[in-house]
């Protein structure tokens, strides 16, 4: 007998507008999940519950592109042969070239073909591109290992482009400061005036905290002055929130020698690799890098505990997939709110670069040479293009 309603006796949810749910399907294709994860996450994140033959019949729907179904040849040509010229460091594999045309151009290209088009256009296998051969050699490390999600939370700061790495002068550089759960998702990757400066760092950790409303069972870090409000902060709040937890099984923080504090060290090596030749990306916050760090696969490693081959992002949403649990401590807004109130130095303050008038007169100047686009490659040129005008127009010292 005919179903008159056209239901088929299963509750599939409420399904968004068109316009949203094709930028929801989008978004996991430039993710690269597989299809099973795309069910699951548009069952836990959406409420959407429905099959692989329905997922695949809304993919044609909404023209989501596929690797499988590639066929813009000339086009990922040229987008690889542009990723890869701007590399100054050379270091980049198929896989990162691969999800940089994904994020950045919205091109999903196969990765054979990746790889293919590297060696053509390089003239070597993308893997002897990057093999080191000058290291000092491998330090023995241990299996990293955790019960869960917000265990731990490792921070440290970057001087990649610091005062020193620069040599333009005092006070003149761009810090990184990140912040990386233990099972590998990247939490906080902000770039700061100063990562040395404990207002701006105490700052940051709020900032993050407010983003997940909740703190970790321990904070690890290599020491240093900067982490006095952070320290605090999370001590505070691990006693006033977690009040049952043991600080002799658990501690709040602990400090560790930065080469033990491999965690959040090795997101170093990937900054590079995405970052180093797009100084825009790295002024921008470094949101794009957390983007392609988070949903890129690990290496399949058969000795490691944590889970390997899969994104952070996945391991983070649904860790019960990955025999972990989810040790969050919730924390309310109000705390935070009250804790920043004890910082002397403003939020908006702390991340200043240059003063008002500065700014203001530095992009007139840069809107009068033409604005430019903003690139490792072609920075210096711009900057030697804006200081003789900035002499003369403004005297630098007072501002």
């Amino acid at each position: 007998m005919v179903n008159p309603t056209g239901a088929n006796g299963t509750d599939n949810g409420i399904f968004p507008p068109d316009d949203e749910l094709k930028d929801i399907l989008w978004d996991f294709e430039r993710k690269s999940l597989s299809l099973e994860l795309r069910l699951q996450y548009l069952q836990k994140k959406h409420h959407i519950k429905i099959g692989l033959t329905k997922l695949k019949a809304l993919n044609r729907q909404f023209n989501v592109p596929s690797a499988r179904k590639f066929r813009a040849v000339e086009q990922a040509t040229g987008a690889i042969a542009d990723i890869i010229s701007r590399d100054v460091y050379q270091g980049q594999g198929p896989d990162t070239v691969k999800k940089i045309a994904s994020l950045r151009l919205n091109l999903t290209i196969p990765r054979d073909f990746v790889r293919a088009t590297m060696k053509g256009l390089v003239g070597q296998k993308p893997s002897d591109m990057r093999r080191p051969g000058r290291g000092k050699g491998p330090k023995i490390r241990t299996a990293l290992n955790a019960i869960g999600i917000f265990q731990e939370i490792h921070v440290d700061g970057h001087e990649k482009l610091g005062e020193k790495a620069l040599r333009m002068g005092s006070g003149i550089g761009i810090d990184i400061y990140g912040m990386r759960d233990h099972v590998g998702k990247i939490l906080e990757f902000n770039v700061v005036p100063n990562s040395r400066l404990s207002d701006a760092v105490g700052h940051l950790f709020l900032d993050m905290v407010s983003k997940f409303q909740a703190i970790s069972v321990q904070v690890t870090f290599d020491g240093g002055s900067e982490l006095g409000w952070l320290a605090a902060f999370q001590t505070t709040l691990r006693e006033v929130f977690a009040p049952d937890l043991s600080t002799d099984e658990w501690r709040p923080v602990v400090a560790v020698k930065s080469t033990s504090n491999i965690t959040i060290e090795s997101a170093w090596s990937y900054d590079r690799q995405f970052n180093g030749r797009t100084l825009r990306a790295i002024i921008e916050e470094g949101h794009e890098f957390v983007d392609y760090f988070n949903n890129k696969k690990t290496r399949r490693q058969r000795n490691r505990i944590l889970p390997s081959g899969v994104a952070p992002n996945v391991v983070f949403d649904m860790p019960a997939n990955y025999g972990l649990e989810n040790l969050a401590i919730p924390v309310t807004q109000a705390a935070l709110d009250e804790l920043r109130g004890l910082i002397d130095t403003p939020r908006k303050e702390a991340f200043r670069w240059v003063s008002d008038e500065f700014e203001a007169v530095a992009t007139e100047v840069y809107i009068g040479i033409g604005s430019p686009k903003l690139e490792a490659l072609s920075g210096w040129t711009i900057f030697n293009d804006m200081a003789p005008v900035l002499r003369e127009v403004v005297d630098l010292a007072q501002l």
